[in-house]
């Protein structure tokens, strides 16, 4: 099958298969005589597979190290693993729920402070009429998504 034939099973573009291609999560696919890149079953079970890890947050590291264990006819190695890969992307969401819960603690204190005191004519050197001065230190949260 030519590749948006083998892009259309996973529901996926072109372009992901060939990144995948690139970065060596699908094997390199055999030439027609006219140089179209020809697909077989295999490669539409393996796309299928790492379409639908990466669905489920697993990054490409993580799917590359899953799929000698799947390889398509080890299901119950790869279901332990995949059951594992789950449960520490459960814990990094658990981290990153409690990093976001006390960064809006932290905004909560600094909207009740700025509330605290009427608005001056010109702001004061050091701010904190504006932005101010909060008890400990910085809650490090990056703001999008981690991959």
């Amino acid at each position: 099958m030519r590749i948006s034939e083998l892009a259309a099973t996973a529901g996926v573009p072109t372009s992901t298969v060939r990144y995948y291609e690139r970065v060596g999560l699908l094997t390199l696919p055999s030439r027609t005589s006219s140089g179209y890149r020809d697909y077989g079953e295999d490669a539409a079970a393996r796309l299928l597979f790492i379409t639908r890890a990466r669905r489920m947050g697993l990054s490409c590291e993580q799917v590359t190290d899953l799929i000698p264990v799947w390889d398509g006819a080890n299901c119950g190695a790869a279901q332990e693993r995949v059951g594992r890969l789950i449960d520490e992307k459960q814990a990094e969401i658990a981290e990153r729920i409690a990093e976001l819960e006390e960064f809006a603690a932290q905004l909560d204190t600094v909207r009740v402070a700025l509330e605290a005191e009427p608005a001056q004519q010109a702001c004061r050197a050091d701010l904190t009429c504006c932005v101010p001065l909060t008890a400990g230190g910085p809650v490090a949260v990056e703001l999008k998504p981690r991959r």
